[in-house]
């Protein structure tokens, strides 16, 4: 598969397949019953670029990280051509597969998205189905959910030099707090609170300047704490980025982009000291 990044989506495709992975739209994720959510989902990202809605439906399974989803058969406006359509989120943002036939989705993800009925995952088909590509019978969530889930990895695209050079800040900003409770009484123990940005600044000839700030406060008192650097940087491969100088020593992050609505994100970690593997996200100012 091939993905491409388009004004309101990451697209890919693969045979009779397209798969729209949706940029963040208002009104399209909000506190619901699963029935609303979906069908005003469907409204907003789906439904203005077709025609001559058929079969349709909502379902989820309840889960912990509960998935929904909403099927139909439409007439594609753009071509005329009719097709069967999903739209998938468990977590993330909505997906939509686009395919001819409900068969052409059978054969890519090996389940039937028209048997998906609402209910626990113990009840959804017994919680048990059968991997049509391989005959064996598995877990209902393996099958149906991750396989789907796992397209939002195609928004996910290289970094190389020219992407960074005069593109100028780049900044994180994070911020949490922390409850505390005494465990003989129960009562309030007052509350801790946490922030920090960070940035790049991007320059010509592979120049670069680097800052963070922190602070945190607990019982009216604050410690602050700042860092900076500057040199150069450069991209040794794709998935990285080498910075001569932070907190006075090089680093090297592993990096990648994903696609957002007008713009991009820039995720980065430490390559050497990965820590629990979440990447920071920089947005560009």
């Amino acid at each position: 598969m091939k993905s491409t990044i388009e004004n309101d989506w990451v697209e890919v495709k693969k045979g009779n397949i397209k798969v729209l992975l949706h940029y963040p739209k208002e009104g399209t994720i909000f506190p619901a019953e699963p029935d609303a959510l979906t069908k005003t989902a469907w409204n907003i990202l789906v439904a203005p670029r077709y025609s001559n809605l058929s079969n349709f439906k909502t379902s989820y399974v309840e889960d912990f990280n509960r998935p929904y989803f909403a099927i139909g058969y439409e007439v594609e406006n753009a071509s005329g051509n009719k097709v069967f359509i999903v739209l998938f989120r468990r977590g993330g943002g909505w997906i939509e597969l686009v395919s001819t036939t409900n068969n052409d989705f059978i054969s890519e993800f090996g389940f039937n998205p028209e048997s998906v009925r609402w209910g626990s995952l113990s009840e959804y088909m017994g919680g048990w189905v059968v991997d049509l590509n391989s005959g064996s019978t598995v877990k209902a969530e393996s099958v149906v959910f991750d396989k789907l889930e796992q397209m939002t990895g195609y928004n996910k695209f290289a970094v190389a030099a020219t992407d960074l050079e005069n593109t100028g800040k780049w900044s994180d900003h994070y911020s949490s707090n922390t409850f505390y409770t005494n465990i003989y009484t129960g009562m309030s123990a007052g509350m801790s609170t946490y922030t920090s940005s960070q940035s790049f600044n991007f320059g010509s000839m592979k120049k670069y300047s680097w800052q963070l700030a922190a602070a945190n406060s607990y019982g009216g008192n604050a410690n602050f704490a700042q860092a900076k650097g500057e040199g150069k940087f450069n991209v040794p491969n794709n998935w990285q980025i080498a910075f001569s100088d932070i907190e006075g020593k090089p680093k090297t992050y592993d990096a990648y982009f994903t696609a957002v609505k007008n713009g991009r994100v820039l995720w980065l970690n430490d390559a050497l000291f990965p820590g629990s593997g979440i990447f920071t996200g920089f947005t560009r100012e």
